[in-house]
């Protein structure tokens, strides 16, 4: 027991009876009860003990019977309650009946929570232990209660946690009491006690478990670093559908081969920021092998010759893995590194530098890692791996110089390497025997240890491209290679020493590799791409897509690459089964006067007159901002609630401003607009433009400026510009000829030809759609273009991409091809009467190159059937099948991207 674990309920018992007998009399007065309120308390002891006085009661809060009391309620030890149950039970039956018939009085009007868990205790306590169908028929309430929603199954979960395991034996071992624990916890976001979970496999936990899991929105927004994930969706993010309750668990990884599934669970109010960081093996054509992504983590590398290392911080720890090629040292580190090389040659050995200090990582004698830490009295700006002819050292920048210290104690200084500027990159190799230093006056300082005292002067020359923002070499020839601000790459050869100029980067390189069995000079810049140089000669830069953001190359073996970055596309998994791909990606610079980013980049619904609530799952399908009707006065009910019902679920809202009739007061119109602002919406809409005096657009404009935040969309061009938020809609494209960029906003005007709605939102600029898109099929057969918002939602390449129309050898079918940031989206619509195949050219198409199903408008196509997957011909051509006046959009997977593949999803069933 709690209050004394040493002594059995017997003894307590025993022991209080023998100094205070009134205190258990009394006791024996609440053992059917679930808890003893005040008033219960109060009527307990003056039934049973009415010569005694209060302060009887207050002797048995505070006596070791008792394992809780507040004002609220008395709760006895579950041990000491079932022991006075048994001594009645045993010696006294009348007493017994006695206290079932003042319980059940007393409590007649308690929560059904509570009488059925006495219910339960009296029914365990006279007789044989109830079987389990009457232990479920006495919890179904509970189980009702559960089931729902909101406030009452939160407090029904936490009463069943906090008493069920109170009752009898019988009772709480039983399958109904466990199920309802277990789905009590997932309804509070808990896991269930340990001693729940080893009862059954994890699948009829699972099971268990979804039996009050109910349609959660999750909002993804995606940044350039990663993505943030909120609960319920902040406003502007893509909303996912994903299965839970208390709690939602989610799987992610990053969407390349190889990766591994990382678990998170996400709380009703939580917002949980994730950056992605990746390290991937690729071929210099930008084909990747395999990769690791960490989420919410950080990954540091270095790779030279046949060696690798990589430390992985996540979780507060950092692990550090070296891979020589024969075997693979694991090594844990106090703190997030900030400095990392190997040693592309002679014994295997690794230098990491984390404010700590130093750690020289090397092979132990019986093959596991040795690991020595060195402080340092000033943090080095590089580090890197050589030799002289004597030794092999290690070289640490500061400052102007690089000291070349003992391996073993970098204590000891071998000699140093000075220069005219601070030291800001620094390149080594063992193999070679060679120091390249760049400095901050933009000079390059190639030192050849291998030749000459360890000390001397080496070769510099000055980069005529100003500051050097990448450095690397070749341990074979001894060449030095370095890219400057300007973009331009050069190349010094060890034997020459002549400057040779390689290229013109389109931005300044920030790492820098040198691959000769692929005759390249490979360069970074930050952005999803690797840009080559022919090497040695140099010559045109050829750029090659990569499914994420690379900040450093290494040159590996056999002609490979090591690379490392942040972002890429992450595939989210939900229990349920539901797979979401989400690209973090640059967002191209709006044109000017292209109004606020969220207006610019969110799908609205006009709300029709007389609209008493919100399309329901609205978020889920693309829609970011609703505009109210211009009949709602801002002081109504109906307007309130509709505010707070779009607030509630992180929509914008806008409202619409009519137009001003022939005898309707201007500054009626402006009170009007003034309110609406007051009442912090996010802007207004204006209607019919032309309708609108000159002198009140100036009014209007002059009352926007005191709410810098309020956005302004017109249907039409007005007389004046409405300031900084004011987006205009025109008319849409025209498909047959689209625009090759998204330069504009439009709105779906209503009542569109099926086909045509679907065909123009394959097209940029879509700012409005009507409530109609949006409003379930009247029959099952009909179409309905609402699942396009959805995906055109979660694709960079439909809200920003350019537009290519691919010939499909049919002049009733159309293709919208969609380019941006390595997504590629193929978009076709059928405006034929009958079901019509046609083969549509792939020019990238390759050897592995998939179309994945994104979208469609069937009505009758089981949601949760997995997306069809096509793949072209080896002609290059791939052959899709539409039916009558369908649409189909499918996401583009080359053969250099390919999808995840050999991680175990942990929501997969268990094998049998």
């Amino acid at each position: 027991m709690t209050a004394a674990p040493e002594r059995t309920a017997f003894q307590l018992i025993a022991e209080e009876r023998r100094h205070r007998p009134a205190v258990v009399r009394l006791a024996r007065s609440l053992c059917l009860a679930a808890q003893a309120e005040p008033y219960f308390l109060r009527s307990a002891r003056l039934r049973f003990a009415p010569d005694s006085s209060a302060g009887l009661e207050a002797r048995l809060y505070f006596s070791p019977l008792v394992e809780a009391a507040d004002s609220r309620a008395l709760v006895l030890y579950p041990e000491v309650s079932a022991e006075l149950r048994r001594e009645l039970y045993d010696h006294d039956l009348d007493l017994l009946g006695s206290v079932r018939d003042f319980t059940r009085a007393a409590h007649r009007s308690a929560p059904p929570l509570v009488r059925g868990f006495e219910e339960l205790l009296w029914s365990a306590t006279i007789g044989p232990p109830p079987a389990e169908a009457e232990v479920e028929r006495t919890l179904t309430p509970l189980f009702r209660q559960v089931l729902a929603e909101g406030a009452t199954a939160a407090e029904a979960s936490r009463w069943i946690l906090r008493f069920l395991p109170r009752l009898p034996e019988a009772v709480r071992e039983s399958l109904p009491a466990w199920r309802l624990q277990v789905m009590a916890a997932e309804r509070l976001g808990m896991e269930p006690p340990r001693s729940l979970l080893t009862r059954a496999t994890d699948d009829e936990v699972r099971t268990v478990r979804a039996l009050v899991h109910t349609e959660v929105d999750i909002g993804v927004r995606a940044s350039a670093q990663g993505l943030v994930l909120s609960r319920p969706p902040e406003p502007d993010a893509l909303v996912c559908g994903a299965s839970g309750a208390g709690r939602v668990q989610l799987r992610l990884r990053g969407a390349l081969p190889g990766t591994r599934w990382h678990e998170l669970d996400l709380y009703d109010g939580e917002y949980t920021a994730l950056g992605v960081s990746v390290a991937a093996e690729v071929r210099a054509d930008g084909t990747l092998l395999a990769a690791q992504a960490e989420l919410g983590g950080t990954l540091l590398c270095a790779r030279a010759g046949h060696r690798a290392a990589a430390a992985t911080t996540a979780d507060g720890r950092t692990a550090l893995r070296v891979d020589d090629g024969e075997s693979v040292l694991s090594v844990d580190l106090p703190e997030q590194p900030r400095l990392l090389a190997v040693a592309d040659a002679g014994p295997a050995a690794t230098a990491v530098v984390s404010a700590k200090g130093l750690h020289v990582v090397t092979s132990a004698v019986d093959g596991t890692a040795d690991a020595v830490l060195h402080p340092l009295s000033e943090q080095p700006t590089a580090v890197g791996w050589s030799r002289t002819r004597e030794r092999g050292v290690l070289c640490l920048a500061g400052g102007n110089d690089v000291l070349l210290v003992d391996d073993g104690d970098p204590g000891r200084t071998l000699g140093t390497l000075s220069h005219p500027a601070p030291v800001v990159r620094l390149w080594a190799s063992v193999r070679a025997g060679l120091v390249a230093v760049a400095d901050a006056h933009g000079g390059v300082t190639v030192h050849d240890l291998a030749a000459g005292p360890a000390g001397g002067p080496g070769r510099r020359q000055q980069a005529p491209g100003g500051e050097v923002t990448a450095l690397c070499g070749d341990p074979w020839s001894g060449a030095v290679v370095w890219g400057c601000a300007d973009g331009r790459v050069y190349g010094v050869e060890a034997a020459a020493g002549a400057v040779v100029p390689l290229g013109t980067l389109p931005a300044p390189a920030s790492s820098l590799a040198t691959t000769g069995d692929a005759g390249l000079v490979v360069a970074a810049d930050g952005g999803d791409r690797l840009l080559r140089l022919p090497w040695p000669g140099g010559g045109p830069v050829t750029a090659v897509p990569m499914p994420f953001r690379v900040r450093e190359v290494h040159p590996a073996t056999g002609g490979l690459l090591l690379v490392s970055g942040h972002g890429g596309e992450v595939e989210i998994r939900a229990e349920d089964g539901r797979t979401h791909l989400l690209t973090p990606g640059p967002v191209p610079a709006p044109p000017e006067g292209a109004g606020f980013g969220w207006l610019r980049d969110s799908v609205g619904v006009v709300l029709p007159e007389g609209v008493t609530g919100l399309p329901a799952g609205i978020r889920r399908r693309g829609v970011g901002h609703v505009c109210l009707p211009a009949s709602l006065p801002p002081e109504s009910a109906e307007f309130a609630t509709l505010l707070a019902e779009a607030r509630d679920q992180g929509l914008r809202v806008l409202v619409e401003l009519a137009p001003p009739g022939d005898d309707s007061p201007h500054g009626e119109l402006l009170g009007r607009a003034h309110d609406l602002l007051e009442a912090a919406v996010d802007g207004l809409r204006l209607g019919d433009p032309g309708r609108w005096p000159a002198s009140l657009l100036v009014r209007l404009r002059h009352l926007l400026d005191a709410y810098p935040q309020a956005a302004v969309v017109t249907t039409g061009t007005p007389q004046l510009a409405l300031g900084p938020g004011h987006l205009t809609l025109n008319a849409p494209p025209a498909p047959a000829t689209p625009p090759s960029a998204p330069d504009g906003g439009w709105s779906l005007p209503e009542g569109l030809p099926h086909p045509q709605a679907c065909l123009l939102l394959a097209l940029p600029g879509c700012r409005e759609v009507p409530a109609s898109v949006l409003a379930p099929a009247g029959s099952t057969a009909a179409a309905t273009p609402a699942p396009l918002l959805a995906a055109r939602a979660a694709q960079l390449a439909l809200r920003h991409g350019g537009v290519e129309r691919p010939p499909t050898g049919s002049t009733r079918v159309t293709a919208v091809r969609r380019d941006h940031a390595g997504q590629a989206v193929l978009c076709l619509t059928s405006t034929a009467d009958v079901p019509v195949t046609v083969r549509v050219p792939l020019p990238e198409a390759a050897a592995g190159t998939e179309l994945v199903q994104i979208a469609h408008d069937l009505p009758d196509h089981p949601p949760d059937a997995p997306p069809p997957v096509l793949r072209p011909d080896p002609d290059g051509l791939v052959t899709v099948a539409l039916d009558a006046g369908r649409t189909r959009w499918f996401r583009i997977r080359t053969a250099a991207h390919p999808p995840p593949d050999g991680a175990t999803d942990p929501f997969a069933p268990s094998a049998p």
